[in-house]
């Protein structure tokens, strides 16, 4: 191969490495976004060796299409706000309670208060689970959220137990996480509102 079919032949493939490289475009915005990379440099790749500022168009889908499947989900806060709404409006009964047993560790060996300064805020909702005979009182109610065991309701509040017991529904909503002075990262407190649901909605 002479010097002169070599020049041709590289000038030839410059096109393809310059699609290879803009490919990546809406690749690197699909990672960003969180879903697959392959699909859309393939996309890409096919826009840039059609014509390359085609890239701009695949990279502009990446940003604007939404992920199948995620399109009802509701972020945290908005679903924080919704709770702290419903507290708030008229007809709602609601009763003041907190998490006691807070500072202990759960049943897995967690640390309570470490997980609740990192997981929750006013408004997020927590499960309100009917103990039995295990937690040595009869009228044992703990708080759960995803699964990991907080605390329980103070022995004061039996109503809830009862509540319960009788069928009703309730739903617990945190209403305020306090940490302590020195150990920020720990809450010392957590107040929270106990919603008793009308005809069990």
């Amino acid at each position: 191969m002479n010097e002169a079919t070599m020049f041709e032949w590289l000038r030839q493939l410059q096109p393809i490495g310059v699609a290879l490289v803009l490919g990546f475009a809406p690749a690197l915005i699909a990672r960003w976004k969180r879903r697959r990379m392959i699909p859309w440099y393939l996309y890409g790749l096919v826009c840039a060796l059609l014509a390359w500022p085609a890239v701009a168009l695949s990279g502009i889908h990446a940003l604007l299409v939404r992920p199948h499947g995620r399109s009802e989900q509701i972020s945290p806060q908005r679903r924080r706000a919704s709770a702290l709404a419903l507290l708030k409006e008229e007809g709602v009964r609601s009763y003041p309670s907190w998490i006691a047993e807070l500072r202990r560790k759960s049943p897995i060996g967690i640390e309570r208060c470490c997980y609740a300064c990192e997981h929750l805020g006013p408004g997020e909702a927590l499960v309100l689970f009917r103990e039995r005979a295990e937690a040595g009182d009869e009228h044992a109610v703990s708080y759960r959220h995803r699964d990991v065991h907080l605390g329980y309701v103070p022995r004061r509040h039996r109503w809830i137990a009862d509540a319960i017991d009788d069928g009703l529904r309730l739903l617990a909503i945190v209403e305020t996480v306090k940490t302590g002075w020195v150990f920020r990262q720990r809450a010392k407190f957590v107040g929270t509102r106990i919603i008793v649901l009308h005809n069990g909605r």
